[in-house]
């Protein structure tokens, strides 16, 4: 018996999952999509439609529902998901810099949340050190186009076009988590994640920086404290269907899926 999953969201990230999984019918059962704004069935990877559920239906019969939409998908169906008893594994960790949201989807139950390790490594050496950290610094470096989107103040939209107009770098936000989170809640997931692997909001300062002439999406992260300094950089290739992410994303989220339906190894 295969592990009955469910999607929450079917836009890049959740047909790219999908495809993913398809390929290990043995493990994974894809059973639907909950999402309220998609057609009746959605085409999969094998060109078989998918049935798209209501929130009854799919705790009804999913083992774990795969969020891979958005923070406001998660803030909209978390809470009941988890209250059901049924599992969630969560991409737009930045949902998580509300604290009640974080309590009702992390500390509540009986349903259980696993927070994908998304665009970023290097999460399971911040959780083992989160008691020794002192800072941590972020620092993301993105194509300007893959900066924008609609609800982006336009002082920073003048400042992201002027970086692709000039050709030069341009760092576009200094600041907290919950501020990165909030002007660029599509983009910068990792702050989040790297915070709550951490323990605390208040020891990640995040930088974003515009640049022209990035072909990946870079992120740099800086550890300091009394367990050790330690220096990550990652350079991610964008989903071809969605910019403001990285197709590695997906395949965390895969990963992790085929985890729970006891694929191995495992590194605890």
């Amino acid at each position: 018996m295969g592990l009955n999953v469910v999607l929450l969201g079917y836009g890049a990230i959740g047909r790219s999952l999908h495809g993913m999984l398809a390929r290990h019918p043995d493990r994974i059962a894809v059973i639907g999509v909950l999402d309220g704004r998609a057609p009746k069935t959605a085409d999969d990877a094998t060109g078989t439609p998918l049935p798209v559920l209501d929130l009854a239906t799919a705790l009804g019969c999913a083992e774990v529902i795969a969020e891979c939409a958005s923070p406001a998908a998660v803030r909209e169906f978390g809470p009941d998901i988890i209250a059901s008893g049924t599992d969630l594994l969560i991409a737009s960790l930045g949902a998580l810099v509300d604290p009640r949201l974080r309590g009702l989807v992390l500390e509540r139950g009986p349903g259980r949340a696993y927070l994908t390790t998304g665009a970023i490594g290097g999460l399971d050496l911040v959780r083992a050190s989160a008691g020794t950290i002192d800072a941590i610094d972020l620092d993301t470096r993105k194509p300007p186009a893959a900066l924008l989107h609609p609800g982006l103040p336009g002082p920073l939209r003048a400042g992201i076009a002027a970086a692709a107009t000039s050709g030069d770098p341009c760092t576009v936000f200094s600041g907290s988590v919950e501020r990165a989170v909030e002007l660029f809640p599509s983009n910068i997931n990792v702050a989040a994640a790297l915070a709550l692997a951490a323990g605390g909001f208040t020891r990640v300062h995040v930088t974003i920086t515009a640049d022209p002439a990035a072909t990946l999406t870079r992120h740099e992260i800086r550890i300091q404290g009394s367990g050790g300094n330690h220096t990550f950089l990652i350079g991610n290739a964008a989903d071809p269907e969605n910019p403001a992410t990285s197709a590695l994303t997906a395949r965390a989220m895969a990963s992790g899926l085929l985890r729970l339906a006891g694929a191995g190894p495992h590194f605890i």
